[in-house]
């Protein structure tokens, strides 16, 4: 059922493909068709350990393949139509549009998009799909780990030139509902009223950027066990039916204010390469932690290699869904309970890559990579290699 189910998909993309090639829409206007492919894999050192990046096996498996396709075609003179298509192994080859828009080109520096956009969290977020545009397999997962990269909503991006440095301006409103796994647990997210904006200011071979998001979120996790036989949705009904009952809204993830802030700097001078960025996302008053998260990287070109060296961290702060429970003996267990639900969503990790990656050929570049990992539950060794291609 599995191979059935995986050709059937394999079919849809090449027929959306094609059906957009072959509409009168395509025939009548210019079409531009690129992709890319990703296809990789890797081990750990010891699959008892804690998991990174998607491995926990000691053999080396390739199962982290991932193919786009995206078509552009002109509506007419001022109007364009963009859409990319994403089929990962880890999802079955499941398609997915991650964008989706029309674009109004209002000036010859500034567009207006509306539909499904990439929301612009990080310095890599337009192209974080495409690993064959960045040093690494993927980007340092400590900070790029949110699993609502998109938006439905209307964006504004501008360009100009400020003096001698070259500039952008991104601003943007919408929304999402989606499914996803966070750390093992399935949840369903929906924000509303989500705005941010993004900047950048560069010469030559450096690029300041800094972005600000804030969106009013709700998560509900539907399979969050607290114990064998405790879920975590049977704890807040008995919270709710307890003296202590406010703290039901310390606890729930409920259209609360949420923030995310990032600072980001790139450098490439063609011999030397460095990158950094700086992130912190908030959920007030809920158990989710702040997230506080940093890497710094630095690289050096040799002809046709790259090698560089990150240094990633996680550094969170735990919410204190206990706070206002006077502390004794009836109330320890529900403390102590309380606390460790906030623990779960803390990550203390730091992070040591090193990486080369070799461009084969012109659109093609083979990538090694070894992550030291050590974080509050252990130690791990990570080894990945991907083979990334643009076309």
């Amino acid at each position: 059922m599995n191979v059935n189910n995986t050709q059937h998909k394999k079919r849809g993309l090449a027929l959306a493909v094609a059906g957009v090639m072959l509409s009168p829409w395509a025939q009548a206007a210019d079409v531009n068709i690129s992709g890319f492919l990703s296809v990789g894999g890797g081990f750990v050192d010891d699959e008892n350990s804690i998991a990174y990046g998607g491995y926990d096996d000691e053999d080396l498996t390739f199962d982290k393949n991932l193919l786009g396709l995206q078509v552009s075609g002109q509506v007419n003179e001022k109007i364009s139509a963009t859409v990319q298509m994403i089929a990962r192994s880890n999802d079955d080859y499941d398609l997915t549009a991650e964008w989706a828009y029309l674009t109004w080109q209002a000036t010859d520096n500034s567009k207006v998009r509306v539909g499904r956009l990439r929301t612009p969290f990080y310095m890599f977020s337009d192209y974080l799909d495409v690993g064959y545009t960045y040093a690494w397999i993927s980007a340092p997962q400590e900070l790029y780990y949110l699993p609502f990269n998109n938006v439905n909503g209307i964006d504004y991006y501008l360009t100009s030139a400020l003096g001698s440095f070259d500039t952008s301006f991104q601003v943007y409103f919408g929304s999402f509902n989606d499914d996803f796994v966070l750390t093992g647990i399935s949840a369903t997210a929906e924000s509303k009223n989500q705005m941010g904006v993004a900047a950048t200011i560069g010469r030559d071979w450096w690029t300041l950027r800094a972005a600000y998001h804030q969106t009013d979120l709700t998560i509900e996790f539907s399979d969050f066990q607290l114990s064998e036989t405790v879920s975590f949705n049977q704890f807040l009904g008995q919270l709710q039916a307890s003296p202590f009952a406010d703290t039901v809204s310390k606890v729930l993830v409920d259209e609360d204010r949420t923030t995310f802030a990032e600072v980001g700097l790139n450098i490439d001078t063609g011999r030397f390469v460095a990158a950094a960025e700086y992130v912190e996302f908030d959920v007030e008053d809920s158990f989710l932690s702040k997230n506080i998260r940093h890497y710094i990287m630095g690289g050096v070109r040799a002809g046709d290699f790259l090698f560089h060296v990150t240094s990633a961290k996680s550094d969170d702060e735990l919410a204190t869904p206990e706070a206002g429970i006077p502390a004794s003996a009836e109330t320890a267990p529900l403390i102590g309970t309380l606390q460790a639900i906030a623990a779960t969503r803390g990550e203390f990790r730091d992070t040591m890559s090193y990486g080369v990656r070799w461009d084969v050929s012109s659109g093609v570049a083979l990538k090694l990579q070894y992550d030291d990992v050590d974080d509050n539950k252990g130690e791990q060794k990570v080894f990945s290699v991907a083979l990334q291609s643009v076309f």
